[in-house]
């Protein structure tokens, strides 16, 4: 019954506590998760998203990506003036395309916006050609002007696969309602959007991209978030690519990108309506045409590909956020450093060695045709030159490729809107006829310039150098060899780009955009701070093509997560919950760090962590806080109470743990110490004499407490606790309160000290000491210290109205006994073997010097104890003094020899043998007493002989 009464106080005083910790958590959870809800730690969830995205593996890098740049080198060159400003002409990716397709890409996707038509340019070939050729007639002006927007769409579907884009921004372009139909039905797609969800994010994801800046970027009419006019007034568009280029392309997609609220890129919409009809990301478009799902259906949380016949019938599923966006698993690297990149400038490099080798090949033939003219006006009888049948014919074959190029690109009008070329467009029986005429033409080139042309040519030259002057014939040759030697330099140098460009193009997925720095199409990303636009979207086709997500989970979760956590604060006994409260509350902020470490390094899932830590950590800190407020009265009473008469470690593990005040003591292996001063009465009564015996025992109490206070601090700062005072007596132990492996090592080290602070003692007291008469000087104190390790209760003994944290033992009172025996040996500081074991082990062997003394049985213990003198610390005592130790010692193995067979009659030699070394300890280190104890007991055993029993043990008669 008594049980019950004080079980039912123990819930009643317990449960409030447990209630003010319930609303510490809920309140915690509560205002935590309003502040994730209204998107205000959103900024700092992305920093976290960051360094949880650093920890990840970097993504593997797809080998087919490509980026195919307008860089600083394509910019910079002084051989390409067209080329020294951006934009460029439109005649250059068109050459560039196909240049492409020659080398066997993929695809050509461009991350620039073609919107508005470019003007006539001036065709410089054509009036080169026109000049060269130049016969006196009127020219045909036509062919000094070109159209290099009608070149560029042909090119795009020369090239075939060419996407193209879209904004999906409101930027006032006017189109045609047909245009608009057309791109609608050729390349937008048909998706199941379950909730109209495409159109819902696409909204709000603007409004939140240009909520702060649309005023200052727009207009001034008052924004109207909420109205659909306004929003496609001024935000929601639709401007694809002009459509003379659309009516090209194999596709398009739009550029658009989402910036989060810190102006970082990390997520992408992969989908866009229009009317009823839906576009795709620039590069998840292409995308859909290589996996060409049955059906795209969007629903929330994910775009589900269906049947994917490029993927092998599989369904892709890609994660998306709340907000309806795939998250971008970026490589974890700066935009130099990613992907593989190609300038566009030896593309335009390759362009100009061609016309230079085709310029050289028309001058050769010139010369070539002279040479010939000539033989035939000397009558020359010379064979004819194959060189010059040769370059002849490589000027007409090249003219043909030429002709037959433009025939290819006249063949490219278009796609109806069906997707199907208007004229049947180019087949690829075309394409293999026309690059193979190609090749064949710079092998012929290069066969020319690596055979016998050069030495055929020569030879007929000098056939002919008597009736050619000198001075003409010499340039002749000059001219001739510089000749071959460009057209040389150029094929070979022609010959090796192209062959470093089609390894690096084959089969290549290739984005071009503008990467120099110039460039305004830059953005922040979580490794770069700014990263070329056109990485963005060779991350999406990464992340997408690799199927390797991140897998948004909600902030709610993270929530969730903390809460169950939380409560375990509540929930725990409350005897426990100072100590496991703690635990817990720091276990809960590391898990609320770990677990969404683990889940993006290990699952790619991103979990929101800034709620669950913050969660965790205000939890635990006000509970904390709570707790230290309700028991800081109880500590002060602890401290009160127990600080008077207990040393301070004590009090402190009392207040951490009330439950060691309560009575009663455990068992411990401990090192007890015990010091005594020598001939302390001897002391006391010179110190009477010299004050007389009132002001004789102030004096006394005054030094002898600066004594002990130097002795009690070496102890104390050694991890000892003291235990009391008995008069000049020093009881103190190592080990406990607080748990010390060491504690025999500690315990040596501290007696070590204390004699090191006696003499300090000594010599800064020398002048308050009292003169001792037998020597006229001062009357030095000197204590001797003993020390034994070993079993011992410890704890608080007495009664609830009077404790004491003490120890008691048998191994305590062995401590005792030591001390007193340091008298017979001449010692200062005496062991027992289990200590002298215990310290001078593991990583502290060796560190101490100690003498091996007798077994002695000492009074009132039966058991015989191995005993040692603690000399010091090896590295703080002189090399005299350690090898007067070592001879010492070997003295004992000589005294000590036979005591394992006490039976057998010991050797006189082996005393005589030890004599000799204890003679030489002394010689070498003659304040050592203890040597001159063991010489006269070998002289003793010399001459009164020796037991008949030895056993080396030597029996105590005094304490």
């Amino acid at each position: 019954m008594e049980k019950r009464r004080k079980k039912s106080k123990e819930t009643e005083k317990s449960f409030p506590r447990k209630l003010v910790a319930a609303i510490i958590v809920a309140s915690a959870v509560l205002f935590w998760s309003v502040f994730c809800a209204i998107g205000a730690l959103q900024k700092f969830d992305y920093r976290i998203y960051d360094l949880l995205l650093g920890f990840r593996k970097s993504p593997d890098v797809r080998k087919e990506i490509l980026l195919v740049e307008a860089d600083d080198a394509s910019l910079s060159n002084d051989s390409f003036e067209e080329m020294k400003t951006w934009p460029w002409p439109r005649n250059v990716f068109a050459n560039a395309l196909m240049r492409m397709k020659e080398f066997g890409a993929a695809a050509a996707v461009f991350d620039i916006e073609y919107l508005a038509p470019s003007s006539l340019a001036v065709n410089e070939d054509a009036i080169i050609e026109a000049a060269s050729s130049f016969d006196g007639s009127r020219p045909n002006f036509e062919n000094f002007i070109k159209d290099n927007d009608d070149y560029f769409a042909r090119a795009i579907q020369f090239f075939g696969n060419t996407w193209l884009t879209i904004n999906t921004l409101a930027i006032n372009m006017k189109y045609s309602d047909e245009e608009i139909d057309y791109v609608k039905k050729r390349f937008l797609y048909n998706v199941e959007d379950k909730g109209d969800l495409i159109l819902k994010d696409f909204r709000q994801s603007r409004v939140d991209s240009f909520k702060s800046s649309f005023i200052d970027n727009f207009t001034e009419e008052k924004p109207d978030w909420d109205n659909p006019d306004f929003l496609k007034k001024y935000l929601i568009g639709f401007s694809p690519a002009m459509n003379k280029f659309m009516s090209h392309a194999a596709g398009a997609g739009f550029t658009n990108v989402i910036i989060d609220m810190d102006g970082t890129r990390r997520r992408i919409e992969l989908l866009n309506k229009k009317d009823d009809v839906y576009s795709g990301q620039l590069a998840f478009a292409p995308i859909l045409r290589i996996l060409k799902p049955e059906q795209i259906i969007r629903e929330k949380g994910s775009i589900r590909l269906n049947n994917c016949q490029g993927a092998g019938g599989k369904t892709v599923k890609i994660p998306l956020d709340s907000k309806g966006k795939v998250i971008i698993n970026w490589l974890h690297t700066l935009f130099i450093d990613s992907f593989r990149h190609e300038s566009l400038f030896f593309l335009a490099e390759l362009d100009s060695l061609e016309k230079n080798i085709v310029i050289e090949l028309k001058g050769l033939e010139r010369f070539l045709e002279s040479v010939e003219m000539a033989k035939i006006n000397k009558s020359l009888g010379l064979e004819p030159l194959m060189a010059a049948a040769t370059t002849s014919q490589l000027v007409a074959d090249y003219k043909d490729i030429s002709d037959f190029k433009e025939f290819l690109l006249s063949k490219c009008e278009g796609y109806d809107i069906e997707g199907k070329a208007i004229g049947g467009g180019v087949e690829y029986s075309d394409y293999v006829q026309y690059f193979q005429a190609r090749k064949d033409f710079f092998e012929n080139v290069t066969e020319l310039c690596n055979g016998m042309a050069m030495e055929e040519i020569s030879g007929q030259l000098l056939a002919m150098s008597e009736l050619i002057p000198p001075d003409e014939y010499q340039r002749t040759v000059t001219d001739l060899t510089k000749t071959f030697d460009t057209l040389s330099n150029e094929i070979n140098l022609y010959n090796s780009i192209f062959a470093e460009k089609k390894a690096n193009y084959a089969n290549s997925f290739c984005i071009l955009g503008h990467t120099a720095s110039s460039t305004t199409d830059l953005g922040t990303i979580p490794f770069e701070r700014a990263y070329k636009n056109i990485g963005t979207h060779a991350n999406v086709y990464n992340t997408i093509m690799n199927q390797d997500f991140i897998y948004p989970v909600s902030w709610i979760w993270g929530v969730v997560l903390s809460s169950i956590f939380a409560i375990l604060l509540i929930v725990l006994p409350a005897e426990k919950r100072a100590l496991i409260q703690n635990i817990t509350g720091v276990i809960l902020v590391v898990i609320s760090l770990i677990i969404p470490v683990l889940l993006m390094v290990m699952f790619s899932v991103y979990i929101p962590a800034l709620a669950a830590i913050l969660i965790a950590f205000t939890s635990y800190l006000a509970m904390t806080i709570n707790r230290f407020a309700t028991s800081e009265k109880d500590k002060k009473f602890l401290q009160t109470t127990f600080g008077a008469y207990v040393a301070p470690a004590v009090v402190e593990q009392i207040v951490k743990n009330p439950k060691v005040a309560s009575l009663g003591g455990k068992s411990d292996n401990l090192t007890a110490l015990f010091s005594d001063v020598k001939t302390f009465s001897g002391f006391t009564e010179v110190i009477n004499n010299e004050e007389g015996e009132d002001k004789g025992a102030e004096r006394l109490v005054a030094i002898l407490n600066d004594y002990l206070g130097v002795l009690s601090d070496a102890i104390m700062d050694n991890n000892g606790t003291i235990d009391k005072y008995v008069g000049d007596e020093i009881v103190s132990f190592f080990g406990a309160p607080i748990h010390d492996e060491n504690n025999a090592y500690d315990a040596c080290v501290a007696a070590i000290r204390m004699l090191q602070a006696e003499y300090r003692f000594n010599e800064e007291n020398k002048r308050k000491l009292p003169i001792n008469p037998a020597t006229g000087e001062p009357f030095y104190l000197h204590s001797r210290v003993g020390l034994n390790t070993g079993n011992m209760v410890v704890g608080n003994m007495g009664t609830v109205k009077k404790l004491n944290y003490t120890i008691m033992g048998n191994n305590v009172n062995l401590a005792s006994r030591l001390e007193g025996t340091n008298k017979v040996y001449g010692s200062w500081i005496m062991c027992s073997e289990s200590t002298w074991e215990a310290a001078n082990r593991g990583e502290n062997a060796g560190k101490i010097v100690a003498r091996k003394l007798d077994c002695v049985r000492v009074i009132n213990v039966k058991r015989p104890v191995g005993i040692y003198s603690i000399i010091g610390l090896r590295n703080e005592l002189s090399e005299k003094r350690i090898k007067a130790t070592e001879l010492f010692n070997e003295g004992m193995k000589w005294y000590l020899k036979g005591m394992d067979t006490p039976n057998v009659p010991k050797d006189i030699e082996d005393l005589k043998k030890a004599y000799a070394l204890y003679k030489q300890a002394d010689e070498m280190y003659p304040q050592d007493e203890s040597s001159k104890v063991f010489m006269e007991r070998c002289v003793d055993f010399t001459k009164n002989g020796l037991p008949k029993v030895w056993d080396g043990v030597y029996t105590m008669k005094s304490k």
